[in-house]
């Protein structure tokens, strides 16, 4: 166990790097595990050379993390990526740049991750990426997310803690959810729209533990932090995956999601994006009636103007899911029977799970991830899912007056189109403000038409004979669509430029990717 050789002075120069101070111990303890077998190495021994940094770690072994702690593999990725408190970031960068073969790279890399998680050095979260006071480089989960997402998974299976913070308290489901936001975004989708994407990885965390509604040390969740840095439809899949609305925990002082939400209306910079989340959570059973410890309502923070257009969101939701319910609930009318013949295959099969769904006790206005994976086999298969029935009837005005609104939401989703003209120039806009003329179809069609507003639908354009779909409105709904549009058009641009700038603030990928909280509240 000579230093002076070349294998001996390679490896002090690693421990160099992992302990300066104690580089020649560290030469020693490993040299001397290395010139053991296997069989002969003990986790006592393991322990004292410093392998465990999280001593927690080694209370919980599996025989497979147990095999490659003992293994010279593991030893070696040991002090290659763990040892010293910055190697963890050259993981992915280190494997590939070191030409390992193709057919062994995924092994190698999975190894490694392993070996972090094993280590505890996976909980690092205080290593300097600058001079500046205060910078650092994320965790591994969250370096993960940003750079190699497609790992996340093995990372959080191998036990990587789901709800590691970095230095400055931002969670994973915050850092991981603006990533792939920012990933789609890149691609040209749009911001406002949730992606099939999020609504994976939103569930990928949930089903690891994550914390959805996890505060930062300024007290903001991740449904805040992610809206009000213009990730509208990631903040959104949050609470579609199950982020609560109306929780106080973790609060300390009695404000929910509506509370910061309403706060945040008042910040110039994110005042249409926090509005836009604040209306969704309508959706999602959010009260903004609920009084904190000082008995203040988030409604009550509102602009004047900002309350009304609220409550008659909340109106119009109220109805339309109690109009969904009974119509899903009601019998098929005879003229249906059997009630599926006459429509696309894709589209009697979504309508089919959405009833299962609705039956299971899921809320008819909201969509579902088994409804993404169904719409999207079909998109894979070649469906064109804007396929208008042989009648004409497009699908998301069928799905929505039968109740599905959360079933025709995924269509728009998968396949924004409403405004795709038909023969005679009528777009899906057109169709559904038609709709919501008959009494019996108001609140549904209401309910859709304000909807297709956030999947880009321009009530504004006009058919073959000049009419817009606002024109085929009672002047008192044309007003509140009116509105809506105006408001989320805004909305858009102000996310667009809301990430652009910090898509441009950030040199290196490993940038914190939410910084913004409201902590004034």
């Amino acid at each position: 166990m000579s230093l002076t050789t070349a294998a001996g002075r390679e490896l002090l120069d690693s421990c160099r790097i992992a302990n300066p101070l104690g580089a020649k111990d560290l030469a020693f303890k490993m040299a001397t595990l290395f010139c053991s077998s296997a069989q002969e190495r003990t986790i006592a021994r393991l322990d004292d050379a410093g392998i465990f940094i999280n001593p927690k770690r080694r209370e919980h072994l599996s025989p497979d993390d147990l095999a490659l702690l003992l293994s010279d593999e593991g030893l070696q990725l040991w002090l290659r990526f763990a040892a010293s408190p910055p190697a963890y970031l050259s993981v992915f960068v280190d494997l590939i740049l070191n030409e390992t073969p193709d057919t062994q790279l995924a092994v190698s890399l999975a190894s490694a991750l392993r070996m972090l998680v094993i280590s505890g050095r996976d909980a690092t979260n205080n290593v300097a990426a600058s001079e500046v006071l205060g910078s650092f480089h994320p965790p591994l989960s969250h370096l993960c997310s940003q750079v190699a997402p497609e790992w996340l998974p093995s990372l959080l299976e191998y036990g990587s803690d789901p709800n590691q913070v970095t230095a400055r308290g931002i969670p994973l489901v915050a850092t991981a959810m603006a990533a792939q936001a920012e990933r789609v975004h890149l691609e040209g989708h749009d911001l406002l729209i949730p992606h099939m994407s999020l609504h994976q990885l939103g569930t990928l965390l949930r089903s690891h533990g994550a914390h959805l509604s996890q505060h930062t040390p300024t007290g903001a969740p991740p449904v805040v932090l992610l809206a009000l840095n213009g990730y509208c439809a990631a903040a959104e899949t949050l609470l579609a995956v199950g982020a609560g609305c109306n929780s106080v925990e973790d609060s300390g002082n009695g404000n929910t999601l509506m509370h910061y939400l309403a706060a945040a209306t008042h910040l110039k910079q994110h005042s249409f994006t926090a509005f836009l989340l604040l209306t969704l959570t309508l959706r999602f059973g959010g009260d903004p009636d609920l009084p904190n410890q000082q008995g203040v309502t988030a409604c009550s923070l509102l602009p004047a103007s900002l309350t009304q257009y609220l409550r008659l969101s909340q109106t119009m939701i109220a109805q339309a899911r109690e109009q969904a319910k009974h119509r899903i609930s009601a019998p098929m009318p005879q003229q249906e029977n059997p009630p599926l013949d006459n429509v696309p295959p894709f589209v009697a099969a979504i309508a089919v799970q959405a009833r299962r769904l609705f039956e299971r006790g899921h809320d008819p206005l909201l969509p579902h991830e088994s409804l993404f994976q169904l719409g999207a086999s079909f998109q894979r298969g070649g469906v064109d899912l804007g396929q208008r029935h042989p009648d004409g009837t497009p699908p998301v005005l069928w799905l929505t007056l039968r109740g599905y609104c959360g079933a025709a939401e995924v269509l728009l989703a998968l396949n924004p189109n409403a405004n795709t003209p038909a023969p005679g120039g009528n777009t899906l806009m057109h169709a559904m403000a038609i709709a919501s003329r008959m009494p019996e179809d108001t609140a549904l069609a209401d309910y859709m038409l304000t909807t297709l507003l956030r999947y880009g639908g321009n009530p504004t354009l006009t058919n073959q004979a000049g009419h817009t779909a606002l024109s085929c409105l009672p002047s008192n709904r044309s007003r509140f669509v009116r509105a809506g549009f105006a408001f989320i058009t805004s909305t858009r641009t102000s996310a667009d430029q809301t990430v652009t700038r910090r898509r441009q603030s950030f040199a290196s990928p490993f940038g914190e990717p939410v910084r913004h909280s409201v902590a004034f509240l």
